[in-house]
């Protein structure tokens, strides 16, 4: 195992997780305090009637509906409704209420700003759990996939290291050959020795890149792991390589994930689309942002990123 850690992918993708595994529980144990309080009154709503509209749409936004309806004393008690939304309830519909016995002062209905809070609590702890259970999951199948790729007969092939740049996105690529074959362009996680790789150099690859859908690639005794799906063309954006040099062991882990790092300017827009689709305000773009943020500093470490 500690053999294990000192392989740069393996930190790459295991620190890499890191702020997710923090954001994600904090952010669910946060959004489950506030879901226990906003459901604490509706918890005690015991009591039942149903109630006939008599006007909606009111208020300065339009999501005032008024209702009437007897208690369990049979007192006639005329209550307002604030819906989720714009309300549009036709004057004479039953709507269901529920109260606390003898506190007609509060009602909950199906549709109003406490179902519809509650129901997008629930909605963003399932789907920031979720986020980082797949990220786990993910994260340790991309090593024990790869790690189980050395283990298959090697072969002898002419590679060439080069990287690409998209946008904000840099990733390192092998280009290997088989006789007879299309080359296959492999995306590799990043290592110092790729820097010394001359381009058609023979190196040792466990597996077939014709025929496998994972290769490692042995680069002077140094197992370069493939980052993603491998490709027949080119991959996009700019294409090159500098000049072959002595192995650059300067560039350390932090510094790759300070180039990582610029995907995150991305953070802020993802956090403004979720804002929006959940009708949510600056606290919902924030925790989303945060989330995003956390997010996009883990992709790059398992699709693979060069920090050049």
């Amino acid at each position: 195992m500690r053999a294990l850690w000192h392989r740069r992918a393996v930190r790459h993708v295991i620190l890499g997780l890191l702020p997710l595994l923090v954001v994600g529980p904090v952010l669910v144990i946060a959004l489950a305090v506030e879901f226990a309080e906003t459901a604490a009154p509706l918890r005690e709503a015991t009591a039942r009637a149903t109630a006939t509209v008599l006007r909606s749409g009111l208020g300065p936004d339009r999501r005032e509906v008024e209702v009437r309806w007897t208690d369990d004393a049979g007192a006639a008690v005329t209550s307002t409704v604030r819906a989720a939304g714009t309300a549009d309830v036709p004057v004479g519909a039953q709507v269901p209420l529920r109260y606390r016995p003898g506190d007609p002062s509060r009602v909950f209905t199906n549709g109003d700003e406490t179902s519809a809070r509650l129901s997008e609590l629930a909605f963003g702890i399932g789907l920031v759990g979720l986020l980082v259970a797949v990220a786990v999951a993910v994260s340790a199948a991309h090593l024990v996939r790869r790690r189980a790729a050395e283990r298959r007969p090697t072969t002898t092939l002419p590679v060439t290291y080069t990287r690409s740049r998209l946008g904000l996105v840099r990733r390192s690529w092998l280009l290997v050959r088989e006789e007879g074959r299309a080359g296959r362009w492999i995306p590799v996680h990043w290592e110092p020795v790729l820097e010394t790789l001359e381009p058609g150099s023979r190196a040792a690859v466990h597996g077939r890149p014709s025929r496998d859908r994972l290769v490692v690639v042995d680069i002077g005794g140094t197992p370069v792991w493939q980052a993603g799906r491998r490709r027949l063309t080119a991959p996009r954006g700019e294409v090159g390589r500098e000049p072959v040099g002595a192995p650059d062991r300067d560039v350390s882990l932090l510094r790759h994930f300070r180039a990582d790092a610029a995907l995150l300017a991305g953070a802020p827009v993802l956090g403004l689309l979720w804002a929006y689709l959940s009708d949510g305000g600056t606290t919902t773009w924030l925790l989303a942002t945060v989330v995003a943020a956390a997010a996009l500093f883990w992709v790059p470490t398992v699709l693979g990123s060069d920090p050049r």
